[in-house]
């Protein structure tokens, strides 16, 4: 419910001292226009980008927003003031730039760096609805998220180190050479796009059903720019797919050498792309657990 507590003639200064802490934590969360470092850091290894990108930094910025709205402030301080309105807005529009930029990335770690990028705010817009079901579908998104992106990580790593190749151009038929690595990709990438039964689905549902039931123009818009980004969502992560398996034979480039992934590295993926499903399938009893957790 927040610690704070404050009167009319403090109000103002309060919320404009929120917003600079969103923006601060939101560095780390990548919300625009300070997200350019996320996708600069993919040059990183891959277990390291996989880590930055689902777990550690991204994350932990998100986290502090979250706590910030919910056990700092408290919504009955924050909620339908011209504050919240702000963090909305830059949420929504993250989420539709990130997703448009993965879209134009030729580059395949940074397709996926700009995909963390839209994904985030989906965690904070969740965040910034305020509501009971928000706070649920925001922690919901960020673990599942979490187990989605890994997955995606490890097979670009897969690809980079047993073909390497770096960019999307160069995948043409390469879902033949390694059909284990693509299987679990094309797993993590329909759940990242919201396809049922996987957690993606979940999460990206419970965001949706919490922005109509809050009901704000704002949060409507949130909503319509929520499926316009899974709609860009399927073009950047499924086209992935569908040059991996149905290769432009005139475009192909030479896959000679080219060989799946070892043991350790499919059992890593398999862990994670196995999560996506059972994450999805049982997720009641994980939304119960959250709901739990968040004090609902």
């Amino acid at each position: 419910g927040g610690s704070l507590s404050i009167g009319m003639s403090e109000q103002g200064t309060a919320l404009v001292l929120f917003l600079f802490a969103f923006f601060g934590f939101g560095v780390k969360g990548a919300i625009f226009p300070f997200h350019g470092w996320l996708p600069a850091a993919s040059v990183a290894p891959t277990p390291v980008t996989a880590l930055l990108h689902a777990v550690a930094v991204v994350k932990a910025g998100v986290f502090a927003i979250i706590r910030l709205i919910y056990y700092s402030y408290g919504t009955d301080v924050l909620s339908g003031t011209w504050a919240q309105a702000v963090a909305m807005l830059f949420a929504i529009i993250t989420i539709l730039y990130g997703s448009s930029k993965a879209v134009k990335q030729t580059h395949f770690k940074r397709r996926m760096a700009y995909s963390t990028v839209a994904n985030l705010s989906y965690i904070i817009f969740a965040a910034t609805l305020m509501t009971d079901t928000g706070l649920t579908a925001s922690f919901a998104h960020l673990v599942f998220h979490s187990v989605i992106k890994i997955c995606l990580f490890f097979a670009v790593g897969a690809v980079l180190h047993h073909a390497g190749k770096e960019y999307i151009r160069e995948l043409d038929g390469i879902g033949r050479k390694m059909p284990v690595t693509f299987a679990f990709f094309t797993v993590a990438a329909l759940s990242l796009v919201g396809i049922p039964p996987l957690c993606g689905f979940v999460s990206k549902w419970l965001i949706a059903e919490g922005a109509i039931a809050q009901g704000s123009p704002l949060a409507l818009v949130g909503t319509a720019v929520l499926m316009i980004s899974a709609f860009l969502t399927a073009m950047y992560a499924l086209s992935v797919c569908i040059k991996a398996y149905f290769p432009d034979k005139e475009k192909s480039l030479s896959l000679d050498g080219v060989r799946d992934a070892g043991l350790l590295m499919k059992s890593a993926m398999f862990i994670c792309a196995l999560a996506c499903v059972l994450l999805g399938i049982f997720s009641g009893s994980f939304i119960e657990i959250i709901t739990k957790a968040v004090g609902i």
